[in-house]
Order: C-alpha cells, then structure tokens, then sequence
C-alpha cells in the first residue's frame, strides 16, 4: 500500500533532505502523480517512517534555509507544530 493519499496513483519523488532535528529525519517530496508536496518523517528512537502533507509556505520556507543551525531550528518547530 502507497503511504500517500493525495490521489490515486501517488508516487514519492524525493526533493531535499533537510537533515535531522529532534530526533526525527526529514526528506522533502512530492508526489510524482499530482504534485502534491510531502515530508517523509523518520524517527531515529523508533525506526518508524511516516508522511506528512506540507504546505506550500511550508515548501517555500524550508528550501530558502540553507543548511546548518537556521533549517535545524525551522524543522525542530515544524515537527513540533505537525507531529
């Protein structure tokens, strides 16, 4: 079964990784069918995976970050605000 549910044929398309923050791994996507952008969630603890809908703010914020410090603190508060 496709984790994704945005429409009815839904393929994961990996975009960014945007490194890990609370414990969790974070990867942008979209979907390859609709377009529909997605965060693939992976916590480190636990090894379980899952997916998220994100919005096109979201999108917007977390790929004008570069990496280091900034984008670890902006995906800590998405995780905290989505999870």
């Amino acid at each position: 079964m496709n984790p994704l549910t945005c429409c009815s044929t839904p393929s994961w398309v990996p975009d960014r990784d945007l490194g890990q923050a609370a414990g969790f791994d974070y990867l942008l996507g979209k979907c390859g069918s609709c377009g529909a952008d997605w965060m693939n969630v992976f916590c480190v603890a636990t090894s379980i995976t899952g997916w998220e809908p994100v919005t096109l703010t979201d999108v917007e914020r977390m790929k004008a970050v570069q990496t280091g410090a900034e984008l670890k603190a902006l995906m800590r508060v998405w995780g905290n605000d989505h999870l």
